[in-house]
């Protein structure tokens, strides 16, 4: 028996587990994260949705011999400032093993396929062989099959990456009560059909220790990625989009944090850009969450926002209603970060940003600028509700 499995069989492994656990809650006490009441209630909702997404990953589908893929970054597992337009799924991966991924991709607007070594809080950046929906065959029948493997295939191929650990699917909605979110499929080639063996204790030692050791760094990565970006940046000033570290090649993000009262707005204008994606988000600070982004108005892509007539977006950041198309809820948030993703994108315009009082943004505004009066934004709200719990279920 290994020292692992003795750690597991004595109760050792567990004990120490609910050890780093006990210590990773007292760390959001210290004097680095914010004392304030709801910072402070998010910061534990935050830990217990790390735990769950990172035992699902490595406990229940950590095994690369037969992988699935776990969703992650829904609405309630939130980290590192997700895309509400994105449904994340990712498996992990042994890059020496050959994979078979499937799905009926009819409806799919968009999606970006590539492998991962791990996450930007465990120092892991490496992004490797990136694709997108249209580097593949699909068939008249909007059926998609892909192989993952070291060795090339004919057809639909990616090879592995040495370094690779996770693969990753990132699936676009730009309309979310058009775009389709397909169920995706994977099987190690060899393994059609059976079953893994019972877990071992040694694999289940091991997995506590990879959970543990991600919720202790995820838990306060994104506080100080947070706050060092504000301290380097000029509040309420948008900075132009690039790319960034850890994230997709094809994606560029830029970046506003704001600083605004109860009653101040940012007024955001900026060019369309020529880009097949594109979208605003707000995250949060501390631990860098985009809200409730079912039941407010906290993001808007490309197919939702409004365009004046001189073609130009105008966006409202702020905690009160403007009774515009285009609000961004902050959620009564004084301080916290909007983003901006061009995807795909040809030109990557910055959007220029004046702060002013929320009762003076309509005299701000192109005089055809819709009015959205309070019953018009319920309904709305609704909507948007129902087309979140259609692709999450």
């Amino acid at each position: 028996m290994d020292r692992d499995a003795e750690r597991l069989l004595s109760g050792t492994a567990w004990r120490e587990w609910c050890d780093r656990l006990k210590a990773a809650g007292d760390r959001i006490l210290e004097s680095d994260f914010p004392d304030d009441e709801r910072t402070r209630t998010e910061g534990y909702r935050a830990l217990t949705r790390l735990l769950g997404y990172a035992t699902r990953l490595e406990i229940e589908a950590g095994d690369p011999a037969y992988p699935d893929f776990v969703r992650y970054e829904e609405p309630h597992s939130q980290w590192g400032g997700p895309n509400p337009d994105n449904t994340y799924l990712r498996a992990v991966i042994d890059p020496k093993q050959t994979y078979r991924i499937w799905a009926d991709v009819d409806g799919l607007f968009q999606a970006i396929f590539c492998q991962h070594e791990g996450d930007m809080q465990l120092e892991q950046y490496g992004v490797y062989h990136e694709r997108d929906l249209d580097s593949f065959e699909i068939d008249e029948d909007g059926f998609l099959e892909l192989i993952l493997s070291p060795d090339e295939h004919e057809g639909n191929w990616i090879p592995t990456h040495p370094d690779a650990r996770l693969f990753t699917i990132r699936i676009y909605l730009s309309d979310w009560e058009n775009h389709t979110s397909p169920t995706f499929h994977i099987e190690r080639v060899g393994a059609e059909g059976e079953a893994p063996p019972p877990q071992s204790a040694t694999d289940l030692a091991r997995g506590l220790d990879r959970v543990i050791h991600w919720v202790e760094k995820s838990s306060t990565y994104w506080n100080r990625y947070a706050q060092d970006g504000y301290e380097k940046a000029t509040p309420n000033v948008p900075s132009p989009a690039r790319p960034w570290p850890g994230g997709a090649d094809n994606i560029a993000y830029g970046r506003c944090f704001w600083d605004l009262e109860e009653d101040e707005a940012l007024l955001l204008t900026c060019e369309v850009p020529l880009a097949q994606y594109w979208n605003f988000t707000i995250h949060t600070m501390t631990w860098l969450e985009s809200g409730d982004f079912g039941r407010r108005q906290t993001s808007l892509s490309g197919d939702q926002v409004h365009l004046d007539e001189d073609g130009l977006v105008r966006l409202v950041l702020s905690a009160r209603d403007p009774g515009t198309p285009n609000w961004i809820d902050t959620e009564g948030r004084p301080r916290g970060l909007l983003a901006y993703r061009w995807v795909w994108a040809e030109t990557m315009p910055t959007p220029v940003a004046r702060r002013m009082k929320v009762d003076e943004i309509r005299e701000a505004l192109p005089g055809d600028h819709p009015v959205v009066a309070p019953e018009e934004r319920r309904e709305r709200l609704s909507l948007r509700r129902e087309a979140l719990k259609n692709r999450y279920g």
